[in-house]
């Protein structure tokens, strides 16, 4: 193999490995109704390093999701020095391009105003005792992505249902406009029984 095609060769495996990375970031749940040049994707509020949010939502699971789900499977990463009892997702609806760049923008701040189409919260989901940089699968049963070695707490219902985005679609079938679901922590309660709320506008 001469010197070029080893070039080649390595850039192109670095270039699959940042867009595999990426992917794990952002991901568009598979089984949403979509026609062309209209979607909605799902994206997590996760900044690797922390310091945003004491805990964070790291990935948003591929695959099919069940009947009816929008979202059924993610993980969370913990960045408190306080032990973690429980948690509430959070989401919110934007416009397409504004949802991506409040995910990669330093704690979901962007300069301009920005109009959230739609929210909502889950109920309190008890994930046991939850340490700083650990994580935990949280998932309706079976789970759409078996996470081998990694502690899974299931949940009777989806984290979002297809119903509660239902104002943004069309006869019931595809969506308006193309939009992002940011999906993020709203609500922590900690083993020694403070509690810790936050949003992203």
């Amino acid at each position: 193999m001469n010197k070029n095609t080893s070039r080649i060769a390595l850039a192109l495996t670095l270039l699959l490995t940042l867009a595999f990375q990426t992917s794990l970031g952002q991901q568009v749940a598979p089984e949403a109704p979509r026609v062309p040049g209209r979607s909605i994707a799902v994206v997590p509020y996760y900044h690797p390093s922390g310091g945003c949010h004491p805990v964070e939502v790291k990935v948003i699971a591929l695959g099919g999701q069940p009947q009816g789900a929008l979202l059924a499977q993610i993980t969370i990463e913990s960045f408190s020095a306080k032990p973690v009892r429980a948690v509430k997702i959070g989401w919110n609806v934007y416009r397409s391009d504004v949802g991506v760049r409040k995910s990669l923008s330093p704690c979901g701040v962007t300069a301009e105003a920005v109009e959230v189409l739609l929210s909502g919260i889950t109920p309190l989901i008890e994930v046991g005792e939850l340490l700083k940089r650990e994580t935990v699968n949280i998932s309706t049963n079976p789970p759409r992505i078996p996470m081998p070695g990694l502690r899974t707490v299931f949940v009777d219902q989806p984290l979002i249902t297809l119903d509660e985005v239902r104002s943004l679609r069309e006869d019931g079938k595809a969506f308006k406009d193309d939009c992002t679901v940011l999906v993020y922590i709203s609500e922590i309660d900690f083993s020694d029984g403070t509690q810790w709320e936050g949003k992203v506008k």
